[in-house]
This record gives structure tokens, sequence and C-alpha cells, in this order.
């Protein structure tokens, strides 16, 4: 009787298994390059490092995700004390699990402005409705993307 017990136990570990319930193959979901697709509003914050301190910055802006793995858009931010408008373009990947990396360049268009890159992590959530996203070059920035309909 014992033995049989154990053998169910076996088997219906086995088939859960397979069925990919309890496995990473569930927790995955299922993306891709086109799961980041659209155009969002977005949200940010933070701190820029500039000298040997930091200057707060918020903005916000449009970006657009074709689907493949390319990005662009609009941002307006304040960056210390300046306001600044600056175009972005940049590149994504995204993992099966909805994790995913970018990286952007950005060109300033306003007097007192400069322009750069950055790179972020990021997560998509509500199947794409939703995007966080944070530095992950020494800019204390976290950021919300929201798809417009």
């Amino acid at each position: 009787m014992k033995r049989i017990c154990s053998c169910r136990l076996g088997l219906a570990a086995l088939l859960l298994a397979l069925s990919g319930a309890g496995s990473g193959a569930a927790a995955q979901g299922g993306f891709s390059q086109a799961s980041l697709s659209g155009r969002y509003a977005g949200i940010f914050s933070g701190r820029v490092p500039r000298g040997g301190g930091s200057l707060p910055i918020v903005g916000t802006g449009i970006f657009i995700a074709d689907g493949k793995g390319h990005l662009r858009g609009r941002e307006t931010y304040t960056l210390g004390m300046t306001a600044c408008e600056a175009t972005i373009e940049g590149t994504y990947k995204i993992g099966p699990d909805g994790r995913g990396t970018n990286a952007v360049t950005f060109t300033a268009l306003g007097k007192g402005c400069a322009g750069g890159s950055f790179t972020q992590s990021f997560v998509i959530a509500r199947h794409g409705a939703l995007v966080l996203l944070a530095n992950t070059n020494g800019q204390q920035i976290e950021e919300r993307w929201y798809l417009q309909r």
C-alpha cells in the first residue's frame, strides 16, 4: 500500500512537471519583442549625477515601440532648474518572462540641455499596457509607460 501511494505521488509530480505548472515554463508568459508595441505615455523622475553631486529630474514623454526591438519618442523634462526637450531613439530586448533591457540615445533640443545616452531594465505588466523601467547606468531614475488607446 505504501508503495502504491509513492508511485501515485511520483506520477502526479511527473504530470505536473510535464504540464509546466509549478515550473518556470508557466511563469515565463511567452513574451517577445512584439509584447512592447504601440504608443506609450510616460512619466519619470529621479536624480542624475552632475559634477560631485546630483540634480533632480522629472518629466513626461511619448514613446513609440515598433514591436521589433526599436523605440523612439519625444520628452519634456526639468533637470535641476532647466526646462528641456529631447528626442529619443533606441533599441530594446525582451525575455520570455516579460523582463527586458533597452539602450537609448537622446538629443536635447533646448538651450542649456545636453544630450547623451542611458540604459534601463524594465518589466512588462498588464498585458503590455504598463511598462515599469529603472535606469541601470548610474542615474537614479524610475519611469512608467502607459499604453495609449
